[in-house]
C-alpha cells in the first residue's frame, strides 16, 4: 500500500490529496521587498534562474526588472530551491549501521547524515539523533528508519522533515515547529503519522502487517489512505491495519515501582514493579542520564521484575512502559536508580579440634567499594538474644571455642562507609548444629 503524503496547516495538521488533472500547482505567497527583481529572485531562490519565465506568466509582470514594493508574488511551490538539511548522531550502542542502503556503514561518534541515510539497529543495540531545531529521534534494537525528507526552502523559510518506520520502532521528541509551512511525518508501509510538536512513538510489524501510533504529548493526525484522517491526542493511541486506522484508545498507565528508594546492592539487579491491569508484558530502557541519550539496555519482560546484570555503582535512570494485548505501549514512567554493590555471604562454620577445646570458625565474603567494618553475632536454640555480639570487627572471620551442643544460628552486619554515605547491611542468618 502506498504511503500517503500529509502537510502542516496553521493548527498543524491537514490532509492534501492528489490534484485532479488540470488543477493549479500550490503556490508560496512572496511579498516584495523595496529593490527586488525578478531576475535576482530567481537567482537566489528558484531552483533554475529560467524559471522566471513562469512566475513572470503566472503574475503577469510587464517589467521584471521593476517589482512594486509590497506586490503579493506567486511562486509555484515546485519551483523553490530548497537545500538538505543535517542530522547528528547523538549517541549509539551495539550493531548500528548508517547510510544508503545500498552501502551502509558502521556508526562513528559525531557522525551525522541527511535524507536517503538508512538507520539499522541489531539485538540489544540502539541510537539517537537530533535534527537542527532540537527535534529527537531515538531508534531501539531491531528497528530500520529510513530519513525520507530533510530540507529546507530558501524562499519560505518552510522546514521538511519525512522518516520511514521501515521495522520495528522509533520515538519522535518534536520541537514545536515554527512556521505554518514546517512539516513532520513519520510514516511506515500502512500510515502517516503527522506533528507539529509532540511527543510519539510509531511502530511498524511487516508480519503481522500492523502499525500503531502511541502519543504521549501534544497531537497527532494519522492516516492510512483509508477513510478520514483520524486525531490522536495524548494518552490514547491507534493501530492501523489492512482496513485502516482503528478508533483511538487510552494508554496503559505508565508502570510504578515497588520500594523505588531502595538501593540496588545485590550483584544480581532484580527491580519489583506493582503490576499494571491489563498488561501482557512491561517494556523497560536503561541509561546513564535523564533525557535517555545514553542508553545501556532495553528489556521486556512478561512479569512484572526486571532484571540487570553487571551494572557498576552509579546513579541510573529506568524508563517504564505497560504493553497492552493489541501491542499498544503504554505511557512511560522514568525513575532515578542508585546502584551501589554490597554483598554479604556466609560459608558453614568449620569445626576443628586443638587439644580439649573445640573451635568453629566462621568465615564470610563481602562485595564493594568503600571501608568496612563488621558485626557477628551468635544465637542459641531460636533465643532472640544473642550469646555472642562482636563488633568493629576488620578481619572476615571469627573463631569461637566450646560451644555447647545444641542449635544454632550465626549473622553477619557489615558496616560501609564511602563518601558522604554509610550504609549497614545485615546477612541472612545461618543455622547449624553442634552435637555432642
Amino acid at each position: 500500500m502506498n504511503r500517503v503524503a500529509i502537510s502542516i496547516g496553521i493548527w498543524g495538521l491537514s490532509l492534501v490529496a492528489a490534484l485532479p488533472v488540470g488543477a493549479a500547482p500550490p503556490m508560496f505567497g512572496y511579498t516584495v521587498q523595496r529593490g527586488d527583481t525578478l531576475y535576482a529572485l530567481a537567482q537566489a531562490y528558484f531552483t533554475h534562474p529560467g524559471d522566471y519565465r513562469t512566475v513572470r506568466r503566472a503574475n503577469h509582470i510587464s517589467n521584471p526588472r521593476r517589482l512594486p514594493a509590497g506586490m503579493e508574488l506567486e511562486v509555484p511551490i515546485e519551483l523553490l530551491r530548497t537545500r538538505p538539511i543535517l542530522a547528528h548522531l547523538l549517541a549509539f550502542r551495539g550493531d548500528v549501521t548508517i547510510g544508503p542502503e545500498s552501502k551502509p556503514v558502521a556508526a562513528s561518534r559525531n557522525m551525522s547524515f541527511s535524507e536517503g541515510a538508512t538507520i539499522s539497529t541489531g539485538p540489544d543495540s540502539d541510537a539517537q539523533f537530533e535534527l537542527p531545531d532540537g527535534s529527537r529521534i531515538s531508534v531501539p534494537s531491531q528497528s530500520r528508519v529510513r530519513i525520507e525528507r530533510l530540507r529546507f526552502t530558501l524562499m519560505s523559510g518552510k522546514v521538511e522533515r519525512a522518516l520511514v518506520v521501515e521495522k520495528g520502532r522509533s520515538e519522535s521528541h518534536v520541537t514545536p515547529l515554527k512556521n505554518s509551512g514546517d512539516s513532520y511525518k513519520v510514516s511506515t508501509p500502512l500510515s502517516v503519522s503527522a506533528v507539529r510538536g509532540t511527543e510519539f512513538r510509531v511502530q511498524y510489524d511487516a508480519d503481522r502487517r500492523q502499525a500503531s501510533t502511541e502519543v504521549v504529548k501534544g497531537a497527532v493526525q494519522v492516516s492510512s489512505g483509508r477513510g478520514e484522517p483520524v486525531v490522536v491526542v495524548a494518552g490514547y493511541g491507534a493501530n492501523i491495519g489492512s482496513g485502516g486506522v482503528a478508533a483511538p484508545e487510552s494508554l496503559l498507565p505508565a508502570p510504578s515501582l515497588l520500594r523505588p528508594d531502595r538501593v540496588l546492592d545485590d550483584a544480581a539487579i532484580e527491580i519489583d514493579l506493582a503490576p499494571t491491569a491489563g498488561a501482557v508484558s512491561y517494556e523497560a530502557v536503561l541509561a546513564t542520564d535523564a533525557g535517555f541519550v545514553d542508553t545501556l539496555a532495553e528489556t521486556t519482560s512478561a512479569e512484572p521484575r526486571l532484571s540487570f546484570a553487571g551494572l557498576p555503582d552509579g546513579v541510573y535512570f529506568l524508563r517504564l512502559t505497560a504493553v497492552a494485548p493489541d501491542g499498544l505501549e503504554g505511557l512511560p514512567a522514568t525513575y532515578a536508580l542508585d546502584r551501589a554493590l554490597n554483598t554479604l555471604s556466609l560459608t558453614a562454620p568449620v569445626e576443628s579440634i586443638a587439644g580439649p577445646h573445640r573451635r568453629y570458625l566462621f568465615r564470610w565474603q563481602a562485595e564493594g567499594d568503600g571501608q568496612r567494618s563488621y558485626r557477628f553475632q551468635l544465637f542459641r536454640d531460636q533465643d532472640p538474644r544473642p550469646i555472642i555480639d562482636e563488633a568493629g570487627l576488620s578481619e572476615r572471620q571469627l573463631t569461637v571455642t566450646d560451644l555447647r551442643p545444641g542449635i544454632y544460628a550465626w549473622r553477619i552486619m557489615s558496616r560501609t562507609v564511602t563518601p558522604g554515605r554509610q550504609v549497614e547491611k545485615w546477612s541472612a542468618p545461618q543455622s547449624f548444629h553442634v552435637g555432642v
